[in-house]
């Protein structure tokens, strides 16, 4: 699961950069702004000096570590299954 994990924040990074890059050009307003000022935030504004953008990757990968964890924490007590379920399987499958 870890691997996925990574995978999938590497993925995330790379597009929450991709996403800033992008709308630094563009003329926002409303739940967009607000929406590209908060990875603003997180990673930084978008820059062009090759160190600073293996930097703010670095500062988006791990905000995506944290949100996938977070995420893995909350589903977590869905994947036991449930006192219900485990009375009307052995019920049903004798």
């Amino acid at each position: 699961m870890k691997i996925q994990r990574t995978i999938n924040a590497i993925i995330g990074a790379t597009q929450d950069r991709r996403n800033i890059t992008r709308d630094s050009k563009r003329k926002l307003d409303g739940i967009e702004l607000r929406c590209f000022k908060t990875m603003e935030s997180i990673s930084g504004p978008s820059v062009h000096n090759p160190v600073k953008v293996v930097k703010s990757w670095y500062k988006a990968y791990n905000e995506n570590i944290k949100r996938l964890k977070l995420i893995e924490d909350l589903n977590k007590p869905f994947k036991k299954p449930s006192l219900i379920r485990q009375i009307f399987h052995r019920q049903t499958n004798k």
